[in-house]
């Protein structure tokens, strides 16, 4: 079982779609949206035990915590102490007694959640009651089958008719009216975390997802797919994993676009290290940087920035998104795209717009950067990564003018016609 770097403690391994309101009787392609996590798949069957019949099946993979969970479009309100239990029939492969749990989460009621055990072979009617003094509002049902600490049971179980209390019909979230711009950068020099628009032949390679995504919205359907990753920050953070580690530390920047609802006080991008430790350094729009909303907004980040925290680029394990502080509290609807390393190894064709000079550096005036061929735009960084001056000289040379900066070290990404790169700078 590969490690799973944890969100925070109430996270649950999982992305969903959206469906409808309680009773759920997978008889309509709407109730189809269970997504499995920690390796359980999960998918609308036909009953084996009758034709006519449609149910949720879901293949346990023997994680302790391994299930499938759905978004409604309409809360469960267990606030009625009278009123605050959820049925489901459930067929399993034997008399065993297995543990299983049902969780409830999302919204402003937080979650809860109650273990329940199976314990006939074949089909059985469980209820599973919540306890008194419980919220109004929540969107994300949960099931893991073969539940617990240290429970690594597997088994294929089918589920129907899940049914309870519904409540208010949950909000429409808001979102871009456009989907993001199509990144440039050309293929050569990038390594694709998350894009769907240019084909990059360098790609993350995903083996597992963790935490809790609203998934991919195309934004741009009349057109042709644009999808854009959906986060609903009062719930949880959402990332990938691989199976490597991978190297790259030839790549110069991780760039992205996000476009944030209005009120979002901030998220986390993470980048995740594993030498044999896995370790986390994040970069926090809302305290790095200010927080822009309802517009598509590029970051550039210097992959110096991570280094410079500690991050071993030549061992790339996971990324990841977090709420603004790691707290759900904050809240927040964001989407992203676009999700890049840049400024990777060049062509020949391309490796004259790197020769460059950088006088005198460290400076306590102006620092002289002069190139072979044009450089069209000059943006320098902080070492926490936030944008502090920016030029386009179109000239074979550029004045930064440092006179304004505090004595530190600084970044400059130095855009040329065909590639970039970031070099450091030492303000006296």
């Amino acid at each position: 079982m590969k490690k799973i770097t944890l969100l925070c403690l109430t996270l649950i391994l999982t992305s969903f779609g959206f469906s409808q309101s309680l009773p759920l009787d997978f008889e309509v392609p709407e109730d189809d949206a269970f997504s499995g996590f920690n390796g359980t798949v999960a998918s609308v069957v036909t009953d084996p035990t009758d034709a006519g019949n449609q149910v949720l099946e879901m293949i346990g993979a023997g994680a302790d915590f391994d299930g499938a969970s759905i978004n409604l479009d309409t809360f469960i309100d267990l606030s009625d102490d009278g009123n605050n239990t959820i049925s489901l029939e459930i067929w399993a492969p034997d008399a065993t007694t297995r543990t299983h749990l049902l969780k409830l989460e999302g919204g402003s009621s937080g979650a809860t959640e109650l273990f329940f055990n199976t314990d006939v072979s074949g089909w059985q009617t469980v209820n599973v009651d919540f306890g008194p003094g419980l919220g109004t509002e929540y969107p994300v049902l949960v099931i893991f089958t073969d539940s617990g600490g240290g429970n690594t049971a597997t088994g294929t179980y089918y589920i129907d008719n899940i049914d309870g209390p519904n409540g208010a019909v949950v909000p429409t979230d808001p979102e871009p009216a456009t989907a993001a711009p199509i990144p440039t950068d050309p293929d050569n020099e990038v390594y694709s975390i998350y894009n769907d628009t240019n084909g990059y032949t360098t790609n993350f390679p995903v083996q597992y997802p963790f935490g809790t995504s609203q998934g991919d919205v195309d934004l741009d359907p009349t057109a042709g797919v644009n999808n854009a990753l959906k986060m609903n920050f009062s719930v949880a953070g959402w990332g990938q994993g691989e199976g490597g580690p991978d190297d790259v530390s030839s790549f110069q920047d991780l760039e992205f676009d996000y476009w944030a609802s209005s009120g979002t006080p901030g998220f986390r991008i993470v980048l995740i290290d594993n030498d044999g430790a896995v370790q986390e350094f994040n970069y926090e729009v809302g305290t790095n940087e200010a927080i822009v909303t309802e517009t598509w907004t590029h970051v550039t980040i210097p992959m110096t920035y991570f280094t410079g925290l500690g991050f071993d680029s030549t061992v790339f394990f996971q990324w990841k998104v977090d709420p603004f502080m790691q707290s759900v509290a904050q809240g927040g609807i964001v989407f992203f795209d676009n999700i890049i390393f840049t400024g990777g190894t060049l062509s020949n064709e391309e490796f004259d717009v790197i020769e460059f000079k950088v006088f005198p550096n460290p400076t306590r005036g102006d620092w002289n950067v002069s190139s072979s061929n044009t450089i069209t735009n000059v943006t320098v960084y902080d070492i926490l990564g936030k944008q502090v001056l920016t030029l386009s000289p179109n000239s074979n040379e550029a004045i930064i003018d440092a006179s304004s900066l505090r004595t530190g070290v600084y970044f400059a990404k130095v855009q040329g016609a065909n590639g970039s790169k970031t070099i450091r700078l030492v303000r006296e």
